[in-house]
Order: C-alpha cells, then sequence, then structure tokens
C-alpha cells in the first residue's frame, strides 16, 4: 500500500567522513553516497514556499554581476 507515503532527501549528514563510509555500497569501490532518500509513513508535512515565477531573476549570458 503506497498511501500515506512519504520521502525526504537527506545530504547534511554525509558531510561526516564516518556516515559517508557507512553508507556507501561495498561492492563500488570508493564511490561516495551524494544523497539518502528516507521512505516512509508519517503525518504529511507543508510544501516549501517557492517565489512567484515573474520574481525570480532571468539568467543574463555574460552579464557582470554587481560587487
Amino acid at each position: 500500500m503506497l498511501e500515506g507515503l512519504v520521502a525526504s532527501m537527506v545530504s547534511q549528514t554525509l558531510g561526516w567522513p564516518e556516515l559517508r563510509w557507512v553508507t556507501r555500497d561495498p561492492s563500488s569501490g570508493t564511490a561516495d553516497v551524494q544523497m539518502v532518500i528516507r521512505l516512509g509513513y508519517g503525518p504529511g508535512g507543508h510544501p516549501s514556499p517557492r517565489r512567484p515565477v515573474n520574481e525570480v531573476p532571468d539568467v543574463v549570458p555574460g552579464a557582470v554581476r554587481p560587487q
């Protein structure tokens, strides 16, 4: 049953070398895990706030960022 299943992505704990070692795949050699996905059942969370599209700045190639 997948109803109510939630996922969250975690990367902060992977900044600790001892946790990176524990989470790596032993068959892959020295490759580090980049992200851990937690799956489980629990209360629903709130969506992350987002800016309206018209407030997001455009990227202009070759533009110089003000200092």
